[in-house]
């Protein structure tokens, strides 16, 4: 008999489960603000080729065994990943500057 991830998905408990389509729900909307960024999914480049496109990491959601949504997150190139961090910083910086025009 073979596992598969249907098996073990019906061992698993309601709440398991639940986390389980809540971590990829949240996965699949970092996918959506990534392409929406510029990111694209990291696809195989031939050895030694250099590509200018920004990739974002593997996004896979997950279970703790205890039951705990996540999400989790691959590795990603360099560039990709400084263009996430000044992306990030500046949404940051944004939202700090809301905040204090609110206050």
């Amino acid at each position: 008999m073979r596992i598969t991830e249907e098996v073990i998905d019906a061992m698993r408990s309601e709440r398991h489960r639940a986390a389980g389509e809540e971590a990829r729900a949240v996965a699949e909307l970092l996918r959506q603000a990534l392409g929406r960024l510029g990111f694209t999914a990291d696809v195989a480049m031939p050895h030694g080729e250099v590509d200018e496109a920004l990739f974002w990491p593997v996004l896979r959601g997950e279970v703790t065994v205890s039951g705990h949504p996540m999400v989790a997150l691959g590795r990603i190139p360099l560039d990709s990943a400084n263009r996430l961090a000044e992306i990030l910083m500046r949404a940051a910086l944004e939202e700090n500057t809301k905040s204090a025009t609110t206050r």
